[in-house]
């Protein structure tokens, strides 16, 4: 008996040791787990915060997207519920595996589009159809422009930051005072005084995509009497040089927004070019994609218009910041070399 109670005895022993021992090792694994569902939360809660606002990417496209493969980068380092994209293109036309690089793509294009043919009203008839299915989804609180020659400057972050950070809207707008684009057959509906000009790459707030959605008066003016030459019309006026501009002007909207473009274009003068006469955008090819040219638009901290001998300075909540968030027009073969500089410039924001 007392063996046995001595064998006992030195069994308690033992298990009061090991417990002892083991007792440290035991609280440091439950911290280890417990940092472990900690961090698994906040990833999550990154991942799927059901109610952040969301940035609507409305692209324009004729239909194949020559800049795919930055556009796959640019959206792969961003998380899923921030953003949205919508693609107008030519009726017919749908983006698979097969023939788009970017998988964000697949899928995405309107099921109602029409036929754009520049020049004419159609242009901003696709763009109000992109605005009209996005506003569908009440998440998205803004939404932009972007072209299908357009380049991303910066990486997803930088960009939503930008963007969210404004509660105006971006609508490049200035009155030109040669601008003979105007036609008396509007007054009655469009007085001389409202009309505008601009770039038709806009990044709205809500409340201003709505207004353009919704618009029934100023859309058919344009529709009517805003025809490139050719159509048996006195005046070469190119709608979507002048639509939202126009239209925010009628609705007294312009000081809700900041009159500039977020997109980058470089334009030269066709003098010589038959059948392109006039200003049109320079096209960034192979050669011209240096880091160079990258790093030269990034640095913009000003627009000047001389029609208005006006200087736009680009701030956003009050800080000086970049001009451009894209730029166009970029060949295919200009995204392929950029993609293999894009790491030195997305996260780049010049002083």
């Amino acid at each position: 008996m007392k063996k046995r109670t001595r064998g006992y005895s030195r069994l308690r022993w033992r298990i009061g040791v090991y417990m002892f021992l083991g007792l440290p090792l035991v609280i440091v694994a439950m911290l280890k787990l417990r940092s472990w569902d900690v961090c698994d939360e906040v990833k999550q809660h990154q991942i799927s915060d059901p109610f952040k606002p969301k940035l609507a990417f409305l692209f324009l496209a004729r239909h194949f997207m020559p800049l795919d493969i930055l556009w796959e980068h640019f959206f792969e380092e961003s998380r899923e519920n921030e953003f949205s994209i919508y693609i107008h293109a030519r009726p017919g036309y749908s983006y698979t595996e097969e023939n788009t690089m970017c998988r964000f793509f697949v899928d995405r294009q309107l099921k109602n589009p029409t036929q754009v043919v520049w020049g004419e009203a159609t242009m901003i008839q696709a763009e109000r159809l992109l605005l009209t299915e996005a506003l569908k989804e009440p998440l998205n609180d803004r939404f932009l422009l972007i072209s299908d020659s357009c380049i991303p400057m910066y990486n997803f972050e930088f960009v939503y930051n930008y963007v969210m950070a404004s509660e105006k809207s971006f609508v490049d707008s200035f009155i030109d005072y040669s601008d003979k684009q105007y036609n008396d057959d509007m007054k009655a509906v469009i007085p001389h005084e409202n009309w505008r000009k601009g770039s038709q790459w806009f990044t709205l707030t809500r409340k201003h995509a709505e207004a353009v959605a919704a618009d029934s008066t100023v859309f058919p003016m344009f529709v009517q009497y805003c025809k490139k030459n050719g159509t048996k019309m006195p005046h070469n006026c190119i709608p979507d040089e002048h639509y939202i501009q126009t239209l925010f002007a009628m609705k007294d909207l312009e000081r809700e927004t900041e009159r500039r473009t977020l997109t980058y274009s470089r334009w030269e003068n066709h003098v010589k070019n038959k059948g392109r006469e006039g200003w049109h955008p320079v096209t960034f090819t192979f050669q011209d994609s240096t880091l160079e040219t990258i790093k030269y638009i990034q640095a913009f901290r000003n627009i000047r218009y001389e029609t208005e001998s006006r200087t736009e300075w680009c701030k956003v909540a009050g800080k000086e910041r970049p001009c451009f968030l894209f730029a166009r027009k970029f060949t295919r073969a200009a995204g392929f070399r950029l993609l293999d500089q894009v790491t030195k410039y997305e996260k780049a924001v010049p002083s």
